[in-house]
């Protein structure tokens, strides 16, 4: 029977890929993991960030209203901080969001000093980018001497005459003082001292050998001078408190080989900690758009790098494994969509030891922003949980 309707389709058999098609596709694939393993083992090793991240832009003002351009860091939940740049002077903090046609309306709840319509200002979810003094609070700069040198810090000693506990703030990767001027008020509350340090090879700190980071390792020796410092400036025991990679460093303070402490560690704080760095770099290639298993093999390579260059030991800084050894209370706040430290880590190590951690889960909080969700939420578990350690 013939056809109705002949086939015009050339049935042509498939071209087999050449041998140096496939080598071409080999190298590419190789390139890829090898630029990405050098890029990631770079920013692993060196954290020399100045400035506190934000935006700048143009502000409106019509009485007690402010008006921002849209923009990720105007959209964010909770409070901004606001700072308008030179000839002006003044720090503003302004309420949750709006919007108003195309822009950004936040009504201001703290000023001091002046912003004019129409000034150019830093804005920024971590809402101070100066010292303690921003928020009017009484500090000094002191110097924390280590075996490698010393490092700047701002100490806000507690109202009373008699130094009993300090909190001893640590930032994170990259980070700067600053970031944890927002809880300052809750901490104040407390009654305790407040201690904000820095480690070698961040910025402002002493440079150490290449300038290299080791995640929490060597940078805990510094938070253990700190200590030391308390204890010979009048206090009797500690609370340390640790953001991103600083939670890691705080907690390798309690290693045995820092035993016996200079001051009792009565109880730690961790806001959105890196609590496993091989898991992390992992996260970090798929976050920058790398398919899982690409990921997967930028991640051992970046491991390799940074082991080689540094020495660095992974394993002494894995906070999920050493899980059984720790002894003190821990409270711990981690947010939904933090997208630098896996929420997981976090639910994993609460679910290690239920018996000392008090886990936080905090809906829609970015990276060491889980204060900014619900400030008085924050404060009141901050303020809450040193009472408890205090008692």
């Amino acid at each position: 029977m013939k056809r109705l309707f002949p086939s015009t389709i050339n049935h042509r058999p498939l071209k087999r890929l050449r041998p140096r098609h496939l080598g071409y596709a080999a190298l590419g694939y190789a390139a890829l993991v090898i630029a990405g393993a050098f890029l990631g083992a770079e920013i692993v090793l060196r954290s020399k960030t100045r400035w506190v991240k934000g935006d700048f832009v143009p502000v409106g003002r019509r009485g007690n209203k402010l008006y921002l351009p849209a923009s990720p860091e105007t959209l964010s939940k909770g409070p901004l901080g606001i700072v308008p740049l030179l000839p002006n002077r003044g720090h503003l903090v302004v309420g949750p969001h709006r919007m108003v046609g195309t822009v950004v309306e936040r009504p201001i709840l703290q000023e001091r000093g002046a912003l004019p319509h129409g000034a150019l200002a830093w804005v920024s979810t971590y809402l101070y980018n100066g010292t303690p003094a921003q928020l009017g609070a009484e500090y000094e700069d002191v110097l924390v001497p280590t075996e490698v040198g010393e490092m700047p810090a701002w100490h806000v000693p507690p109202h009373q005459a008699e130094r009993d506990a300090l909190i001893i703030v640590v930032h994170g990767h990259g980070g700067q003082r600053a970031q944890a001027l927002r809880m300052l008020p809750a901490m104040i509350r407390t009654g305790c001292g407040s201690l904000f340090v820095t480690f070698r090879n961040a910025h402002g700190a002493p440079k150490v050998g290449k300038g290299y980071l080791t995640l929490g390792d060597t940078e805990a020796e510094d938070v253990n001078a700190a200590v030391l410092w308390a204890r010979e400036n009048g206090y009797k025991r500690v609370i340390l408190y640790g953001f991103s990679m600083g939670g890691n460093i705080v907690l390798s303070v309690l290693r045995p080989r820092f035993e016996p402490s200079p001051l009792p560690v009565v109880g730690v704080m961790l806001d959105s900690p890196a609590l496993e760095w091989r898991d992390t770099i992992r996260w970090q290639a798929q976050r920058f758009g790398l398919p899982g298993f690409l990921a997967r093999r930028v991640g051992r390579f970046t491991q390799r790098i940074v082991t080689r260059r540094s020495g660095q030991d992974f394993e002494e800084v894995d906070q999920l494994a050493a899980a059984p050894r720790f002894k003190v209370p821990l409270l711990l706040w981690h947010g939904t969509r933090d997208r630098t430290i896996p929420l997981a880590q976090a639910q994993a190590f609460a679910a290690a030891r239920p018996d000392l951690v008090e886990f936080h889960r905090v809906e829609g909080a970015k990276h060491i922003r889980t204060w900014n969700i619900s400030p008085k939420e924050y404060d009141g578990q901050l303020e809450r949980f040193v009472s408890r350690v205090l008692a």
